[in-house]
């Protein structure tokens, strides 16, 4: 096992559609605050998808992991929100088993160091953490409690969740501030909201996409929709890595700038001007929505292993 920076590479990659890989059925401007991590640890490509456990991949910061048998519970939808900083990695593809890593840390003080027994006592005394199935649903929840008084030993404390998973299933996904990333996950309605960090979904397909944050950035990279994707940003920039077949109805605006070079006389008609590009991609298809107040919207072709 290694660690992988921004992306776990998944081995078994199937096309959907002739351009989709992982399902079956230039002015770019950055405003993800610098202390915003967006890390993924998982299985290198010549691993088979089995729950990682070496040490490498679990780290030092790991406090809680929860198996379940997938020929026992037929998942569908995931449930995770956190109101704490952090990371949320969704990765599809598991077959045997589905799982729920949850990781903490100090979140106060960068050079503040914490036992891992303070850590769990911390996470027992002043937050609610949870995960479980509930019938076909995988459920992770993290927040402080309600009325309990910081003492002495309290610690904000930075959460990251990791759910290994099927890979048709939805996603319903929120946090606080840091990252999501969902990679090679082909369910029907995939929602992820932050106030402030990096969205990403990759290498996956629904029916509708909704994804919306304050501040950040949102990554839409080798991920179509049947219906629809919508990005919204109020500050920060939206990427949009397309196959080139994609045949998609657009609908883009940044009060900054909309960088969609890709289009051209052959494969689009409408409006393509610095700040909105409205029109049919391809003869036009499932619809493509997205809007950045401050920030630039970029349409570029998708390559082969690109993640960012």
């Amino acid at each position: 096992m290694k660690k992988v920076m921004y992306y776990m590479a998944v081995s078994a990659i199937i096309l959907f559609s002739g351009t989709l890989a992982g399902c079956s059925d230039d002015n770019e401007v950055s405003f993800v605050p610098d202390d915003v991590e967006d890390v993924i640890e998982g299985p290198s490509s010549s691993d088979v998808l089995v729950l990682p456990t070496g040490a490498a991949f679990l780290g030092d910061s790991i406090q809680q992991i929860k198996t379940f048998s997938l020929s026992d519970n037929k998942i569908k939808l995931v449930t995770v929100s956190t109101t704490q900083n952090g990371h949320i990695s969704v990765l599809g593809g598991y077959k045997d088993q589905s799982a729920v890593y949850i990781y903490a840390k100090p979140d106060d003080d960068d050079n503040y160091r914490l036992s891992d027994e303070q850590i769990k006592n911390i996470l027992e005394k002043y937050y609610v953490v949870e995960s479980y199935v509930n019938d076909t649903e995988i459920v992770a929840n993290i927040m402080e409690k309600d009325g309990i008084a910081h003492g002495a030993d309290y610690h904000k404390l930075r959460i990251s969740i990791k759910l290994f998973t099927p890979q048709n299933i939805s996603t319903k996904l929120s946090i606080g501030r840091g990252s999501i990333i969902a990679k090679n996950v082909c369910g029907n309605q995939h929602t992820a909201s932050s106030i402030s960090g990096t969205i990403k979904y990759i290498d996956s397909f629904g029916k509708n996409f909704a994804l919306t944050s304050e501040t950040g950035y949102i990554g839409i990279i080798n991920t179509p929709a049947s219906q629809s994707i919508e990005a919204r940003l109020a500050k920060g920039n939206i990427l949009f890595s397309l196959p080139q077949s994609t045949k998609a109805t657009l609908s883009l605006s940044s009060s900054s700038n909309v960088n969609a070079h890709i289009l051209n006389s052959s494969n689009f008609k409408g409006t393509n001007i610095r700040t909105k590009v409205e029109g049919a991609l391809n003869g036009g298809g499932y619809k493509i929505s997205a809007n950045s107040g401050l920030g630039v919207i970029n349409l570029k072709w998708y390559q082969n292993n690109q993640n960012d």
